[in-house]
């Protein structure tokens, strides 16, 4: 795994960047309705049909090669520090496509089942002793296994089945569990209408976490790369 040079990106570029991050919020949002509306009609049970259900998101983002900030941030060791500054741009894009969901399904059919089920999921996690550290430590499971699915694609040992399984499975997983995803986190906070130094402190704790679990595997793939080059070096000694 080699470090990126810096990459220059034309005008053109940067908004297809752009783009692709709003969708990808977009896509997130769908799977967060659809999320709380299983569980606002089938209890503990809809956590499980909602991962399922999450789940497709990530598989669109993953197949149409879409910009989710917990997704890309599995790079981040390989990305170098000046190419770093898709990562704030990318969660702005993608609260952007969020909050175009959540408008949407505000006013649509669906609001008296979502809005109150998404205040209280947020409610309940703002409202929890040691708030702070539980958001941190659930967004690092989060970052880990969305790692573990958007890199399934590349290290699948079939790029059919295995690959999309590789996809799916860690998402209904992190979604069944409730750990805390940053940007999926921003419809809760769209519906509760509220802004506060709490709220905010949830936010960056919740990012920092998913940046601490995103990167883990792929620091520890540099690692076995490095011992592994080191090795080589030896034995052609």
């Amino acid at each position: 795994m080699k470090l990126k040079k810096f990459e220059k990106m034309t005008r053109a570029e940067v908004i297809v960047f752009c783009l692709m991050a709003l969708f990808s919020g977009v896509v997130i949002g769908i799977g967060g309705v659809s999320s709380l509306l299983s569980i606002s009609l089938f209890g503990n049970w809809g956590r499980l049909v909602g991962g399922a259900l999450f789940s497709l998101g990530i598989f669109a983002i993953v197949t149409y090669e879409m910009r989710l900030f917990t997704g890309m941030v599995a790079d981040i060791p390989a990305m170098g520090l000046k190419n770093c500054w898709k990562l704030p741009v990318c969660f702005i894009c993608n609260a952007l496509g969020v909050a175009l969901i959540a408008l949407l399904a505000y006013y649509s059919p669906l609001s008296d089942k979502i809005v109150g089920q998404g205040q209280a999921v947020i409610s309940a996690k703002l409202n929890a002793e040691l708030w702070g550290i539980k958001a941190f430590f659930s967004s690092i499971l989060c970052g880990i296994l969305i790692t573990l699915s958007v890199k399934s694609v590349k290290f699948a040992p079939q790029k059919g089945l295995s690959a999309t399984v590789g996809v799916i499975f860690p998402i209904i997983v992190f979604a069944f569990c409730g750990f805390d995803h940053s940007v999926a986190n921003m419809l809760y906070f769209y519906y509760l209408g509220e802004i506060s130094w709490q709220i905010v402190g949830y936010i960056l704790l919740t990012v920092l976490g998913n940046i601490v679990g995103g990167v883990a595997l792929p620091c520890a793939i540099l690692f076995k790369e490095y011992v592994n080059a080191k090795k080589q070096q030896i034995n052609e000694q």
